[in-house]
């Protein structure tokens, strides 16, 4: 103790309490200290050129230090710049998952004599940073579907233009009949949103048309479900008509019966669910069409029936419209109706093939004897009367009767007197000139 109170320096206060229980002196400078003076004489000492004395893996103190017992040992790996966590504890430095790849301006030939020049040389930037494991590219693009081919953040044309453009396709898709061309068009628009507006407008417009585009109308609903139109877009047009059925009954007082026939033929044709007619949010707009398309659906033969709603002046094959000529004399001198006999005549929409209907009309008539062809006589006067049926039609249909008049004669002997009292009733009616 006493070679230790001659050191002055060497206080309690400068050192602190020190844990010595063998009693030996502490050195004036600590073992940090010294190792630090080394390694400064050793670099004064060396010459430039000579590499640094390398940094001592580890460290431990000696017994009797000033401190306890620690080891401490450095990164096996040698210690870069470029790895040090650059502050704020490496929370802001680039990590190792990155790489950064450095495009050297010697290999870029910016001479604009040599043959191997590259104008767009001059654009690239000195470097490229991609991720570990990718190449540099542009990010991915969601603006564009390929499965839909349109974009998708919403429809390509304003609604004002989608109806021009919906307008022009049906005027041509009444004239054409091709289903698939006017459904092309309406994909074409990329307007999918507008489809209930499709809807809305074949319907209306075929208001002032015949049955054939009528029937057009619904085979276009039918052929665009589902690939192009939705249950809900359906319907939601059919909502649209409900809601301005009091501006088309303005122009056209048969729409109500028009919309009640679309939405049942809907119905059989499996586009609309039955369920449609009795949601009551649709009942408030329209409950007597709703109602109307429900007795259309319940009575016998519904089906079969409902699908030659419009009629056979729809464009179908002859044999069909003889088939209805056929029903409607037979249902006539049956009821004997006049008025009802007049509406279908004219719905059959084939005002240049009413000689097939003299002719049917004569050869049923005969068959049922005198009153029947009286009957149909009357039938042929009231026709011509209200402009349904033409002279030269009525002459031309009889022609044929008599030409056919052996055939008549196998079914009834007395055929050809009955054609003579055809040709007489026609000639008094005024119906035929007197020869």
């Amino acid at each position: 103790m006493a070679e230790y109170a001659k050191r002055a320096e060497i206080t309690t206060s400068t050192m602190g309490h020190v844990h010595n229980p063998t009693g030996a002196g502490v050195p004036s400078t600590s073992q940090f200290a010294q190792a630090k003076a080394l390694k400064i004489s050793s670099k004064l000492s060396s010459p430039p050129s000579s590499p640094s004395r390398p940094r001592t893996d580890s460290f431990e103190k000696t017994s009797g230090s000033s401190r306890r017992n620690i080891t401490r040992k450095k990164s096996e790996t040698s210690h870069e710049s470029s790895h040090k966590k650059q502050g704020g504890h490496g929370k802001a430095s680039w990590s190792m998952k990155s790489k950064v790849i450095e495009e050297t301006s010697k290999n870029i030939i910016l001479d604009k004599r040599d043959p191997n020049y590259d104008s767009e040389d001059e654009n690239l930037a000195g470097y490229v940073l991609t991720s570990e494991g990718g190449g540099a590219g542009s990010p991915p693009r969601y603006s564009y579907n390929p499965e839909f081919r349109k974009t998708v953040v919403g429809p390509s044309l304003t609604l004002a233009e989608f109806k021009i453009r919906i307008d022009t396709g049906l005027t041509e898709y009444f004239d054409s009949g091709d289903g698939e061309e006017m459904i092309r068009i309406f994909e074409e628009t990329g307007c999918a949103e507008f489809g209930f507006h499709m809807v809305k407008k074949a319907i209306e417009k075929s208001f002032d048309r015949g049955d054939r585009e009528r029937e057009l109308v619904s085979k276009l609903l039918s052929l665009s479900y589902p690939s192009t139109l939705s249950t809900n877009t359906l319907g939601r047009g059919f909502e649209r008509l409900f809601e301005h059925l009091d501006s088309y009954i303005l122009d056209c007082p048969s729409s109500p019966s028009y919309i009640t026939s679309f939405l049942a033929r809907a119905v059989v044709d499996e586009i609309i669910p039955p369920s449609f007619l009795t949601d009551p949010m649709v009942s408030q707009l329209a409950p007597d069409i709703l109602n109307g398309a429900i007795r259309l659906l319940s009575r016998d033969h519904a089906f079969s029936r409902i699908s030659a709603v419009w009629g056979p002046g729809d464009g179908r094959p002859v044999a069909d419209l003889k088939a209805s000529m056929d029903m409607l004399l037979k249902e006539f001198l049956l009821s004997r109706e006049l008025d009802e006999a007049l509406r279908c005549v004219v719905e059959l929409r084939s005002s240049l093939f009413l000689h097939e209907l003299v002719k049917r009309g004569v050869r049923v008539s005969i068959e049922g004897g005198v009153e029947d062809v009286d009957a149909m006589s009357a039938l042929f006067k009231f026709l011509v009367g209200e402009s349904v049926l033409s002279k030269i039609q009525m002459r031309k249909g009889l022609d044929r009767c008599f030409s056919l008049l052996p055939d008549f004669l196998l079914d009834v002997p007395n055929a050809d007197e009955l054609l003579e009292r055809v040709k007489t009733n026609a000639v008094r009616d005024g119906l035929l000139e007197e020869e």
